[in-house]
């Protein structure tokens, strides 16, 4: 399998991934906001920084637009100049996709095609304008019914494995941001939560579709730092950030049996991040705790896409040997 093929199929992972993730985030925090009563900049500032947009965002409008719910989900929605935006996650899903059509299927390709129309030709614009939550809820659908098709139409090889490790570690990375939103909307987590705090928590949970989940495995009332353990290391929850980790150790190990030379520094940081995760308690996760842990899973999952770069897709040339 040629590296551009490899780097392609991890990529249409991750921008499906991330188009579903982004579209949670704008779903929840709209419910958020128009549920509770928050003040100026903790209404969709907080959007803007765990989006990691918050610089361009400042270049392209005036100071008082953060404020502006709609003028921050037009951004993040149908600005193709935002690199991260639904609509440009959505393009490249499909031009990632096209570029392989030999390596997919030919209903994926399908499916993300028929996404990306609907997008794009009207229907997608109107549903945007007359009902936002289902709308956000329509990128939902594409990311299940991508994963979907991809396991049951493709050969379980290499190009599907790449494409899931894609969408494993953006998952882990992005599920970190979602719920570091509370901490930029609401400051560190306290032992007693105020009302505002505890709808925030509940949301993060609808907004992960864990809700369900957690209260099969928690029978008291919840608190915050029992759903940010939750999110972040429960072992069989497939949203978690440790479930994660441990889907894309399971891609990595996939991909070394054909390249055994390579690959074993991704699978030791991706370990070591597994370690950091499981040490400690839920009561560690007080005060800062649970955005030092967020910020750490953020910025180790790009280091270890940073690597699989470097190995994977564009490994530097075997020096000549020395001339004799």
């Amino acid at each position: 399998m040629i590296s551009r093929v490899a780097e392609t199929c991890f990529w249409l992972g991750r921008q499906v991934e991330r188009a579903e993730n982004l579209a949670r985030l704008l779903s929840v925090n709209q419910s958020f906001v128009l549920d509770v009563e928050l003040e100026g900049l903790q209404r969709w500032h907080p959007v803007i920084v765990v989006s990691g947009e918050l610089p361009r965002f400042r270049e392209r409008f005036p100071e008082e637009a953060i404020l502006d719910g709609e003028v921050v989900q037009r951004y993040l929605t149908w600005d193709q100049e935002n690199p991260v935006a639904l609509v440009s996650a959505a393009y490249w899903s499909r031009e990632n996709a096209r570029t392989i059509r030999e390596v997919i299927s030919l209903e994926l390709w399908e499916a993300l095609n028929e996404f990306w129309h609907w997008l794009m030709d009207g229907p997608g614009k109107r549903l945007y304008r007359s009902d936002r939550e289902a709308f956000y809820n329509r990128f939902k659908e594409m990311a299940a019914l991508t994963h979907g098709v991809a396991s049951a139409t493709m050969l379980h090889e290499e190009p599907l494995t790449f494409m899931q490790l894609g969408w494993h570690l953006e998952r882990a990375q992005q599920t970190a941001r979602i719920v570091d939103i509370k901490y930029h909307t609401l400051g560190p987590t306290q032992a007693r939560e105020t009302p505002i705090e505890a709808a925030q928590w509940l949301a993060l949970l609808r907004s992960c579709s864990a809700t369900e989940p957690f209260y099969k495995c928690h029978r008291n009332p919840p608190n915050g730092l029992e759903i940010v353990d939750f999110l972040l290391r429960y072992p069989t929850f497939p949203r978690s950030i440790l479930y994660s980790l441990k889907a894309a150790q399971v891609d990595l190990q996939r991909i070394r049996t054909a390249t055994p030379t390579r690959g074993e520094e991704c699978e030791e940081r991706v370990q070591k991040l597994m370690d950091f995760l499981t040490a400690g308690s839920a009561e560690d996760l007080a005060g800062g705790g649970v955005h030092d842990a967020l910020t750490r899973v953020v910025d180790e999952t790009s280091e270890i896409c940073n690597a699989l770069h470097a190995i994977y897709f564009d490994p530097s040339m075997p020096e000549a040997p020395a001339a004799q």
